[in-house]
């Protein structure tokens, strides 16, 4: 199991999550009804999604000892003609050449979190409905 996630009996809306050995928690926010206490699933996802990168970013540069000193990710969200447009920001700091910077714009797109978004991805569903 790669994460499991369970609704917390008298806190409104907020969940417990376990992913591995780590246990933390998501929340709405409290204008749409929640405690404030946690990140919302929306944050948690684009979380998710900008450390990926980050960290294949990271792991490419120092296979190939390329002076990579930080990388800083961010999204903006808005919703436009009744659909969502997402822009992600990626900002590399460090004395990279062209070249360099040409691949890693490459290298961004194989994060593993950005193939389960923008790639091929089947969603198996199931429901246990339990009395």
């Amino acid at each position: 199991m790669l994460a499991e996630i369970r609704t917390e009996a008298g806190h409104g809306y907020r969940q417990t999550i376990e992913a591995g050995k780590y246990q933390f928690h998501a929340d709405l926010p409290t204008e749409k009804g929640g405690e404030g206490s946690a990140p919302d699933p929306h944050q948690l996802f684009y979380a998710a999604w900008g450390a990926c990168t980050n960290m294949t970013l990271q792991l490419y540069c120092q296979r190939k000892g390329w002076p990579l000193a930080a990388v800083k990710t961010s999204f903006a969200e808005e919703r436009r003609e009744g659909q969502t447009w997402v822009t992600k920001r990626i900002e590399l700091t460090g004395p990279l050449d062209a070249e360099q910077q040409t691949r890693l714009q490459q290298i961004a797109e194989k994060c593993p979190v950005n193939q389960l978004i923008t790639g091929q991805t089947q969603v198996l569903r199931e429901w246990v409905f339990q009395g």
